[in-house]
């Protein structure tokens, strides 16, 4: 890792989160304000460096459907680009809430790309 480091200049990784019945996500919306604000989904870099909404490495959204409630899936899409690539990959997810008690959940974490 610390050769893929030294060589790039940047790197990028999505990470989507899959969601059922639940709106873990507010703290990141980019359509508005969920009724779970005080909520806010952190992730920790492999540098340690948290990054959260309204910080450095804030991740962008490009997709936020998790607050819809309609007894389906739906997903929450980040993106992470940083020309610090000691950033990623994203070792660690803080903060992820447990919803309602029918409410289920998964992460797919993409591979990180390094240019």
């Amino acid at each position: 890792m610390k050769f893929l480091h030294l060589l790039s200049t940047e790197a990028s990784q999505s990470i989507t989160l899959h969601c059922l019945s639940d709106p873990p996500y507010g703290g990141f919306s980019s359509t508005g304000p969920s009724h779970r604000e005080n909520t806010r989904l952190r992730f920790r870099g492999w540098n340690k460096q948290i990054s959260e909404k309204d910080t450095l490495l804030e991740p962008h959204v490009l997709q936020d459907e998790c607050k819809i409630q309609d007894g389906s899936w739906h997903q929450s899409r980040f993106v992470f680009h940083t020309q610090d690539s000691r950033q990623l990959p994203i070792v660690d997810i803080q903060d992820l809430p447990t919803g309602q008690l029918n409410s289920q959940q998964h992460i797919e974490i993409s591979p990180v790309c390094f240019l």
